[in-house]
C-alpha cells in the first residue's frame, strides 16, 4: 500500500504529533510553507511544491538545498497549492492520501481545502483522501454504505451534507437517521457513536464525514 503524506501551509497550532504517522514507508510531500514546516521538524519530504510565496528567499533556499526535488509554480494559477498536491499524490498511484496543516488561519484557505474534494477531477480519488488536524479527523464519502470506527479521544462525529443527499441513514450513533433527504448543505452535527463502530448509507450527493473532539481534552 502506498501511503502519501502531505503538509501544507497551515498554523502549526493546529498541526497534530506527527511521530505516529512518520514512518519510514511514508512518502511526505510539502506543499508551500508545508515544506519548511517539515524540515523545521526533522521530517525531509520527499518532493515539495506549490508557489511558495509565503517563504522568503532564504527559507526557500533551504528548502532548495534539502528537498531532493521541488517543483515551483507562479502564485497566478488556477489550482491551489493544496489541489497541487493533491494532484501530484494521485499520479504518484497513492492508496492513503493524508493531508496535514488545512484548518485554522485565513477562512478562505480552509473553504477551498473542504470544497476541494468536491471537484469533479478528484471524485474517484475522495475516499482516499484524510484531512487531519489537532482535533478533527475529515474524509469525504460518495454514495453507498460505509462502515467507520470510532477514533479514540473523539467525542463527537458529524455528517455534512455537501449538495443534494438523498436516502441517508445511520445506524449506531446516538442520533440516528431513517431514508432522510436533504436537498441543501447541512452539518448534522455533535453525534455520537454508541459503540466503536458506525454504519452510514445513502444514496446521492456527498458527505464529509468529521470526527472531532473539544479543544484542550
Amino acid at each position: 500500500m502506498k501511503v502519501i503524506h502531505i503538509m501544507v501551509g497551515g498554523p502549526q497550532r493546529e498541526i497534530p504529533d506527527l511521530e505516529a504517522y512518520n514512518q519510514p514507508t511514508i512518502i511526505w510531500l510539502g506543499v508551500d510553507g508545508g515544506a519548511k514546516w517539515l524540515l523545521e521538524n526533522d521530517i525531509v519530504p520527499d518532493h515539495a511544491l506549490g508557489d511558495f510565496d509565503s517563504l522568503t528567499a532564504a527559507e526557500l533556499e533551504m528548502v532548495r538545498a534539502k528537498v531532493a526535488t521541488i517543483e515551483q509554480f507562479p502564485a497566478e494559477k488556477d489550482q491551489t497549492d493544496t489541489e497541487l498536491g493533491l494532484t501530484w499524490a494521485i499520479d504518484q498511484g497513492a492508496d492513503v492520501i493524508r493531508i496535514f496543516g488545512t484548518s485554522g488561519g485565513r477562512i478562505d484557505h480552509l473553504l477551498a481545502n473542504l470544497m476541494m474534494l468536491t471537484k469533479p477531477q478528484f471524485r474517484e480519488a475522495i475516499e482516499k483522501v484524510e484531512l487531519i488536524d489537532r482535533y478533527n479527523f475529515l474524509k469525504m464519502y460518495a454514495p453507498g454504505t460505509h462502515t467507520i470506527t470510532k477514533i479514540q479521544d473523539m467525542q463527537y462525529v458529524a455528517f455534512t451534507t455537501m449538495g443534494n443527499v438523498d436516502g441517508l441513514t445511520l445506524k449506531g450513533f446516538k442520533y440516528p437517521l431513517t431514508d432522510a433527504a436533504f436537498p441543501f448543505g447541512v452539518a448534522l452535527s455533535s453525534n455520537e457513536f454508541l459503540g466503536t463502530e458506525g454504519e452510514f448509507s445513502f444514496q446521492s450527493g456527498l458527505i464529509l464525514m468529521s470526527q472531532s473532539r473539544d479543544e484542550g481534552v
